[in-house]
């Protein structure tokens, strides 16, 4: 599943680092929707010559901050390595990336999402890292082995995670005391669930401004990957195929139908009024489905307020269908000349303790035991961390990456569920239209 959904911004070119000089911000591009964690050792290393080493990611200015910051304290470390960074929005960071695989200019080190791992881990476009994983020059000794899967392609160790991420149901809980509603407070079934979007859509009606229960949840390819687990089912097989049928896709998205007719959920034309905005964040909706770590975003929306947050809805709690997804990944290119450097530098940001502290939760839960000890999280940061340990209690292991071409299948996947929800196609035709298209995405 993917974690981010950034706003268009066009890639910066990779010439050399942005440096930070005071009173002149970093240039900022749109939020995102996946995140991810942190790092231990202390990232030194041996050698005279000068490398230079080139690291790409996506997100926005704030994470730039924060990875410009763990850059320099590399570089201090390391006097003999000069990094070089670029970042970009989600979309455009992988049409550069895209364009860099084929002429075999990846950077030397690069974000990867899991999403992608299938297409460049099974062409040999990234580096094998099974080897500096076995000698310690990584060290993932203390990574969880049930996250592990989603960090291989064909056996072989091509990337590492940074961070922890999943799913959380969150209650704007100002808003449902304006409203009269009742916040949940334990395990909810989706028909439970549904119910207290239709009462905060009847209670918000005479709200100023108008308040609804949720975004159109049969949206979000995630939230259906976990319901689909609940019922035995993936979204791929084993041999990369989908892995449900036309009924479970049209039951998954006719859910949406009472809920758009009681104001259950906002209507599509007023959410995209927004430009983007976070309609939870905004107070035009009262819950959401999303990534936990999107706790410090939604509480400093313009509306602001509190949050409680629960594990996502469950018709049988003994199958909740979660698991813990690499929020953040990090790849080294198949030609990158200095490999040994650039080693180090994925153990660095994926270990080290200053590192961690610097990210703190901002994309997850470090995946690394010394990064995550180095946290003394408080107010926001200790509620998102309270709620990973209880997701982490239940989660089950992590899938697989799935198959090439599954980036393309979510687009069409959340393009379509929004053609429903603004009523220009019905569900039974947006089933055959994705049924028809899908399946030759996947390679």
């Amino acid at each position: 599943m993917s974690t981010s959904t950034d706003s268009p911004r066009a890639p910066r070119p990779r010439v050399g680092r942005l440096r930070r000089r005071p009173g002149v911000a970093l240039l900022a591009v749109g939020a995102l929707v996946a995140l991810g964690a942190c790092s231990g050792g202390d990232g030194s290393a041996g050698g005279d010559d000068d490398v230079t080493l080139t690291f790409a990611w996506w997100g926005d200015a704030s994470r730039a901050e924060r990875y410009e910051k763990a850059i320099d304290l590399y570089e201090e470390k390391n006097p003999h390595v000069t990094i070089q960074s670029s970042y970009a929005s989600f979309a455009d960071y992988w049409t550069s990336r895209n364009t860099e695989a084929a002429s075999g200019s990846l950077p030397d080190v690069f974000q990867m999402d899991v999403s992608y791992l299938s297409q460049y881990g099974g062409s040999g476009q990234i580096a094998a890292l099974d080897d500096f994983a076995e000698d310690g020059t990584i060290d993932i000794s203390t990574f969880p082995e049930n996250v592990m899967p989603a960090a291989k392609v064909d056996g072989r160790l091509v990337g590492i995670p940074t961070s922890t991420g999943g799913i959380a149901n969150f209650f704007s809980t100002g808003l449902f005391d304006d409203l009269g509603v009742d916040v949940p407070a334990g395990d909810l079934t989706w028909d439970q669930y549904d119910d207290v979007l239709s009462q905060v859509g009847a209670a918000g009606a005479d709200h100023d401004p108008e308040v609804n229960g949720s975004t159109q949840y049969v949206q979000i390819l995630s939230v259906f990957e976990i319901w689909l687990a609940q019922h035995g089912k993936a979204l791929y097989t084993p041999d990369g195929a989908l892995g449900f049928t036309e009924a479970d896709l049209a039951e998954w998205w006719q859910r949406a139908t009472p809920l758009f007719a009681d104001g259950g959920f906002v209507d599509p034309k007023r959410a995209e009024q927004l430009n983007g905005a976070d309609v939870l964040g905004a107070g035009v909706t009262a819950s959401e489905l999303s990534f936990y770590n999107f706790l410090v975003r939604f509480s400093e929306g313009s509306a602001g307020g509190e949050f409680a947050m629960l594990l996502p809805p469950a018709d049988d709690t003994a199958n909740r269908g979660l698991y813990l997804k690499p929020s953040l990944e990090l790849s080294m290119s198949a030609t990158t000349e200095h490999p040994e450097e650039a080693a180090r530098f994925i153990d660095f940001i994926a270990n080290d303790p200053e590192v961690s502290k610097e990210f703190a939760l901002s994309r997850g839960a470090p995946i690394s035991q010394p990064a995550l000890d180095a946290l003394e999280p408080e107010g926001l940061d200790k509620q998102i961390l309270d709620y990973w340990e209880r997701l982490a209690e239940v989660a089950g292991d992590t899938p697989p990456p799935p198959p090439e071409g599954a980036g393309a299948v979510e687009v069409e996947f959340t393009r379509i569920a929004q053609d429903i929800g603004f009523g220009t196609t019905s569900v039974d035709d947006g089933v055959k239209e994705f049924f028809s298209t899908a399946p030759g995405m996947l390679g």
